[in-house]
């Protein structure tokens, strides 16, 4: 019973946040017209009801936009938007239709602009910047018992004629809420002769000329959804402004005024209305872009209009006026992004000649001369720039054929001899395949790779690096990391420059420029260069493959020795078929050569399973 008896408490006391409402019963706009062409605008008004505050919207541009626009404006539409707006001040009233501004300026409370608010905050507002003005946030809530006072400027609004000055103005195009009671003072200060004004939107508004210098305006009630501008008319001598015609235009303007219907358009033809409108929008935006698509977009839709339209006739004269400047501009633009295209293509020439042009020497064989103090494995990298297990297997031969390691061909034992002078290369291979012992079969090296692959695969990681480390020392290849940064980055440009022209009617050259980007910035990523001397090299040893496969080796002395070297240099197998003698050597070459690569093939398939069967287990355990 008391669980309901709460609910029901607490029921009746939420009722009148529930039903929370409220309204503006009284609004007052005071508007001066400053000397400069300025407005100061105060504006005072009263809420009923249940509220946080109040959202006021203040826009000084574009408020004339689209066709209807034409009808409201006697000029370009752009003459009739301000320079800025200025909030000068937001104050806590007590209203009162007799009170004067400056009395609600002494006796009222100053509010504080902060960048946020929350709801039931109070003296305090925020200004949000849109494109055509301002959005106030004011915290006054209703608890509070006061009332909203807004001073703000509108600069430069007024437009002089040759014979009488303009002031055409939304005063509310956005509102949140109906207004009651609504009125407004314009003064217009040192005015004596012209003075009209005619409204645009509300019903009933009531217009009363006070004397030559103030006009007030009375509307009983304004619905939200509605807007409201007026046009006034009065001296130009009074205000100095750089917005002028020199046109004499009362006439114009009384006749527009007089014949003016919002409403001529058919208004239950609200989506033929909504084609006009759109048509005319994107006349101005091709108008304003010169470019093809919205031109097109804009001849299409201005064709969808009724010929008996004249609005139709109308914007049809613009576009062909448009469209000789959209050719023009296609023209250049045609010209430029071609040009670009161009350079760019000759700059990526220049480049590539830069770091691709070869050393004009010839290598005759005659001239050859192996250097049997060379390690096979730097033969094998100046031809790749990679050191390989090929490269391994003929390391070891050539520190057999040093007699560093001996080697038994009917036991497949290798031995270790006491030796100086080696490289760290030679050094890691003696630790990874003989290790502390002395001697070691090829059958022990297979059975200790699968045994303890760990070390084994670290011991020939190690030698891949010493053995890289020394082949660079040679100064085969150049560092071209430069070239290489400045290549990527040159072809990345042109991918960007591609994607881009490409709907800029110049869809092949872009496609080309974009291929030849991927193309070359994968060439840029993986080309290399030898140097003078490592061009000299390499022409060499590839003179002594291609006549080590044709058996062309009547020049050569020491025939076997070059079997490691034909290992590193990628023909063995061939060079071997050329040879009808050196069994011996071709015997002990092949054996080593096969050992090692099955040694590291099954070092590797040895972790592999023992991750392998380290994954299953650990399945098996979650």
């Amino acid at each position: 019973m008391k669980k309901i008896i709460c609910f029901i408490i607490c029921f009746l006391f939420l009722i009148p946040f529930a039903l929370a409402d409220y309204q503006v019963t009284n609004y007052r706009v005071d508007i001066t017209i400053l000397e400069n062409g300025d407005l100061r605008i105060v504006e005072m008004f009263r809420m009923k009801g249940t509220y946080n505050g109040y959202e006021r919207t203040v826009n000084y541009r574009n408020n004339y936009q689209g066709y209807k626009g034409d009808m409201l404006t006697s000029f370009d539409k752009n003459l009739y938007n301000g320079d800025r707006l200025t909030l000068n001040e937001v104050r806590a009233i007590n209203y009162s239709n007799d009170t004067d501004i400056e009395e609600f300026q002494e006796n009222g409370d100053l509010f504080t602009l902060v960048d946020e608010a929350t709801k039931g905050d109070h003296s305090v507002y925020t200004i949000t910047q849109t494109e055509d003005g301002q959005i106030y946030k004011i915290y006054n809530p209703s608890r509070m018992n006061k009332d909203f006072y807004i001073d703000y400027t509108l600069e430069n609004m007024v437009i002089n004629h040759e014979d009488v000055a303009e002031l055409a103005m939304y005063l509310f195009s956005h509102l949140e809420e109906n207004i009651n009671n609504l009125e407004v003072t314009i003064h217009i200060p040192g005015n004596e002769e012209n003075l009209r004004i005619w409204t645009h939107g509300g019903e009933d508004v009531q217009i009363e000329y006070v004397d030559e210098e103030t006009v007030v305006l009375n509307i009983d009630s304004l619905n939200k959804e509605a807007t409201f501008d007026f046009r006034l008319i009065f001296d130009n001598e009074i205000v100095t402004t750089n917005k002028t015609t020199e046109e004499i235009i009362l006439d114009k303007i009384v006749e527009l005024e007089e014949n003016l219907d919002l409403d001529a358009i058919n208004p239950q033809d609200e989506e033929y209305n909504q084609q006009r409108e759109e048509a005319y929008n994107s006349v101005n935006t091709a108008q304003n872009t010169y470019n093809r698509d919205d031109y097109n977009l804009a001849f299409e839709r201005v064709s969808n209009l009724r010929e008996t339209d004249e609005l139709k006739t109308e914007l049809l004269i613009r576009l062909m006026n448009i469209e000789p400047k959209i050719e023009r501009r296609e023209e250049i633009l045609k010209v430029v992004l071609t040009s670009i295209i161009t350079i760019w293509t000759i700059g990526l020439i220049v480049i590539l000649y830069q770091i691709y042009k070869k050393y004009n020497h010839q290598v005759t064989i005659e001239e050859f001369k192996l250097n049997k103090d060379i390690n096979p494995f730097k033969i094998g990298y100046l031809l790749r720039k990679k050191v390989n297990n090929y490269d391994l297997a003929s390391s070891l031969l050539y520190l057999i054929e040093k007699k560093v390691i001996t080697f038994d061909e009917k036991r497949r034992i290798l031995k270790k001899n006491k030796s100086s002078n080696l490289s760290a290369s030679e050094e890691k291979i003696i630790k990874m395949f003989l290790g502390e012992k002395n001697k070691v079969t090829l059958e022990d090296i297979i059975y200790y790779s699968q045994e303890d692959f760990d070390e084994f695969l670290k011991n020939y990681s190690n030698w891949l690096n010493f053995a890289s480390e020394e082949a660079e020392k040679e100064n085969y290849y150049e560092n071209l990391l430069v070239f290489k940064i400045v290549g990527i980055i040159y072809c990345v440009v042109g991918i960007f420059l591609g994607a881009f022209f490409i709907g800029q009617n110049t869809y092949y050259s872009s496609i080309v420029v974009i291929v030849l980007s991927i193309i070359f910035l994968l060439y840029f990523i993986l080309f290399k260069k030898r140097t003078f001397d490592g061009l000299i090299e390499y022409r060499k040893y590839t003179n002594l493959k291609k006549m080590l496969v044709r058996g062309d080796i009547s020049n050569l002395d020491n025939i076997p020795y070059y079997l490691m070297y034909a290992n590193s240099m990628g023909c063995f197998n061939k060079f071997c078929k050329r040879l009808d003698e050196y069994e011996t050597e071709q015997f002990r070459a092949k054996t080593i050569r096969e050992t090692i690569v099955l040694t590291i093939k099954k070092a590797y398939e040895a972790r592999n399973n023992a991750h392998s069967r380290y994954a299953k287990v650990k399945m098996r355990t979650k």
